[in-house]
């Protein structure tokens, strides 16, 4: 390809994106919480995981294309498109236990998904439209790499070896992946190329349908900014299907009854270590921060601060003990 032929093309995939995000801008401008389907997608849709953290405007457009607002628990089904706007992010728990998270301006389908433990017949198909997404994969990827597919761009596709990966498509229609646990396989019509564990690249890009995927020795720019939380167990049992069938489904952001916020503090979700800690969320800080053992009241008497029971005690919620002896 001519280096005039490549800037026509380019320029084509430029527009081409500059449209997709203006319809979905629309989309979103139009689509209220009143004028959004119920709950539910398609009918005999199977569900495919479940929102666990959601910041934003996230919404889920089904197989009949009917659209419905995405919170914390909503679940996400077979066939559905999940569309997130301008600053909006979210992450979803799969059937298999695999974690998806979507960034900003992002369009991702469920193409299909099925997990009986049944190495014939699950299956994971993705597909990336736009924007960009970091995932760990789940049991369905262990257990049968064969049957994990992501098409990314309709024109790449990504195979796994048991992996952290993530995938970004920029507004000129290039792609960009890498591995940062794991190995991934990267292939279009051009060739393949395989990243991550044994192999010379973790990180590729691939600019065209054309070009085959080409290895880069360090992150790109355009990785590395999808924030990907790992929940303790006791916080994923409050998305399980036995809470969700009481009557908490989708209908509240925040009642969940935790003070984790998972749901709304994208900045929290990005390190994995806030969200699993349950009680340090709800506590105040406490446990962040040394001096607020050191004034909880008892440096305005003085009787009180010879009183070395009084700092132990209030040293009790971490690690702020040792600072009212060594005091």
């Amino acid at each position: 390809m001519n280096w005039t032929n490549h800037q026509t093309r380019k320029a084509a995939l430029d527009r081409t994106q500059r449209l997709r995000i203006f319809l979905l801008s629309i989309l979103f401008a139009v689509s209220s919480p009143l004028s959004m389907a119920q709950p539910n997608s398609a009918p005999d849709s199977e569900q495919a995981g479940r929102i666990i953290i959601v910041t934003g405007q996230v919404i889920a457009q089904d197989s009949t294309g009917s659209a419905r607002q995405l919170s914390r628990r909503s679940r996400i089904f077979v066939g559905d498109t999940i569309l997130t706007g301008p600053a909006a992010s979210t992450q979803i728990r799969m059937v298999d236990d695999a974690r998806i998270s979507l960034k900003a301006n992002t369009q991702f389908a469920i193409v299909a998904y099925q997990y009986d433990e049944n190495i014939v017949t699950d299956v994971a198909a993705l597909s990336l439209i736009q924007g960009g997404f970091r995932t760990i994969t789940g049991a369905i990827g262990a257990q049968n790499k064969e049957a994990y597919k992501a098409t990314i761009s309709n024109f790449a596709t990504i195979g796994i070896r048991g992996t952290d990966y993530e995938v970004v498509i920029t507004q000129g229609g290039e792609i960009f992946t890498g591995v940062w646990d794991g190995g991934t396989t990267i292939a279009n019509a051009a060739g393949s190329l395989d990243l991550g564990v044994g192999v010379d690249f973790d990180f590729a890009t691939v600019p065209d349908p054309q070009t085959p995927p080409q290895g880069l020795l360090s992150a790109p720019a355009e990785l590395g900014a999808i924030p990907l939380a790992v929940l303790d167990q006791n916080a994923e049992e409050e998305d399980s299907d036995s809470e969700d069938d009481s009557g908490d489904d989708d209908g509240d952001d925040g009642d969940d009854g935790d003070s984790d916020d998972d749901g709304d503090d994208g900045d929290d979700d990005g390190d994995g270590d806030d969200d699993g800690d349950g009680g340090d969320d709800g506590d105040g800080g406490d446990d962040g921060d040394g001096d607020d053992d050191g004034d909880s009241g008892d440096d305005g008497d003085g009787d009180d601060d010879g009183d070395g029971g009084d700092d132990g005690d209030n040293g009790d919620d971490g690690d702020s003990g040792d600072d009212g002896d060594s005091g």
